[in-house]
């Protein structure tokens, strides 16, 4: 399916086993809020080819670092259609490594699960959080860097998801924060101003020094996630699924 336009949304993760490096600095407890984003559907001591996987995927009413956000009602109408959509490595729709299983809202800096109801009445930045299973017998090195944490993770994982969309508004204004933004929703200003955002080759601000970012609305649809190695920013965490997980070779069939 084509769509208009497209947009990533980065946000950084890191596992949840203890780590001893001070980079790796983040609360195993606060990251246990997002367990049950793991559907008990989805029985890992039997698929023992699985690993689940819980996240925030990003962050609503605050813009990220290509300067793209999308709003509380936006998300609300969104967050559900995450589900099923598949996960993959650095973008490459082809390199798929697992698929979302379940979709949620958390508390900003928190991570406790918030309902529907109370996501919708909120004006400042909260999470979208995803449950997610990684295949392990597609790619065996990351999911057992997933599973172990410790061993050889030299770098950050972050997260990227990408939707499709038909419109958007322009925000004008330094804040990361959409409540502290101009928003301007005429079609004829937000022509004068598009080529100066980042996703147009511009440098995010105007010649006189006005920030410009993109507010994605219209007709919006999730297509998917995609895991990544880049340095830590805003680390929110992810959390591994470990209570049934053992020790097993599985077998590739070769057909």
């Amino acid at each position: 399916m084509n769509y208009k336009y497209t947009a990533t949304f980065d946000n950084d993760i890191i596992a949840s086993t203890p780590l001893h490096d001070k980079d790796w600095s983040i609360s195993s407890a606060s990251l246990d809020k997002l367990k049950g984003l793991i559907p008990k559907s989805v029985d890992l001591e039997k698929n023992i080819d699985l690993v689940g996987v819980a996240f925030n995927a990003a962050v609503v009413n605050r813009f990220n670092k290509n300067d793209d956000a999308i709003d509380t009602k936006t998300a609300v109408a969104i967050k559900d259609f995450f589900v099923n959509k598949p996960t993959n490595i650095e973008h490459e729709k082809k390199k798929v490594v697992g698929h979302i299983v379940s979709a949620a809202f958390s508390e900003f800096g928190e991570n406790r699960i918030l309902s529907n109801a109370e996501a919708s009445e909120l004006g400042g930045p909260f999470n979208i959080a995803l449950g997610a299973v990684v295949y392990k017998t597609v790619n065996p090195q990351f999911a057992e860097a997933l599973e172990r944490g410790e061993e050889g993770w030299d770098q950050l994982i972050s997260t990227s998801w990408e939707l499709g969309f038909n419109k958007y508004s322009i925000a004008l204004g330094d804040s990361p924060d959409l409540s502290e933004l101009e928003l301007i929703t005429d079609p004829d200003q937000i022509k004068e101003f598009s080529h100066y955002l980042k996703a147009y080759g511009g440098e995010g601000v105007t010649s006189d020094g006005v920030s410009v970012k993109r507010l994605v609305s219209g007709e919006i649809y999730p297509l998917g996630i995609a895991f990544t190695a880049s340095p830590a920013a805003e680390v929110k965490g992810v959390y591994v699924e470990k209570e049934h997980s053992r020790e097993a070779d599985i077998e590739e069939d070769e057909a």
